[in-house]
């Protein structure tokens, strides 16, 4: 644990030490060492690739734990690969997995983040969710919108695997009841699974 948290049940004040703590972490790696931990994390997430079923993933932004690598391996092992599409209906959003190729157009969606059109929406049997945060009991701190809480509750079968770098790490999290927790998380140190 390499980040001296403020209290963990004041979530807006851990999602800024943490995002400071992972500008930080890049921000202090070579392109080399950078390259090195992303080798570190696709080496990790290896094992999935035995798994059945499509596999999701996200476009890393501000410093997040890049899956990418992952997904153009399983992309070009035959798997099928899907990145978030947040849908807008009025005033409601709601998170699917459309499929994704590296030839896949990207549009800027929800918060400006690049998303593929829902034109193919597929169900992932593995996620590979972005972290802000996370403990060792597999609590997940995200960015607050609640869009993959809200997916793996209705999705319980899906594996729930987060990926972050390590000084993201907590003591514990305050999980409120919504929270969903994962299955593992993955940084360029480890594979972690809930004690």
């Amino acid at each position: 644990m390499a980040v001296p948290p403020p209290r963990s049940d004041d979530k807006q004040a851990l999602r800024r030490v943490l995002r400071e703590a992972r500008r930080r972490f890049v921000a202090s790696l070579d392109p080399h060492a950078y390259q090195a931990a992303l080798a570190a994390i696709d080496t990790r997430l290896s094992p999935l690739l035995r798994r059945a079923g499509p596999i999701a993933g996200y476009v890393a932004l501000r410093g997040e734990a890049d899956p990418l690598p992952f997904l153009m391996r399983a992309w070009h092992a035959g798997r099928d690969v899907a990145l978030p599409h947040i849908a807008e209906r009025g005033t409601e959003r709601d998170m699917v997995f459309a499929r994704w190729s590296p030839a896949t157009m990207l549009t800027p969606g929800h918060a400006g983040i690049p998303q593929p059109d829902a034109d193919d929406v597929i169900q992932p049997a593995i996620v590979l969710a972005p972290l802000v945060g996370f403990d060792r009991g597999g609590a997940r701190l995200g960015q607050g919108g609640g869009f993959y809480d809200r997916w793996f509750a209705a999705h319980p079968a899906a594996m729930r695997i987060g990926i972050a770098w390590s000084v993201q790490e907590l003591p514990s999290l305050a999980c409120d009841a919504w929270d969903v927790p994962l299955h593992a998380i993955v940084t360029e140190q480890e594979w972690i699974e809930p004690r």
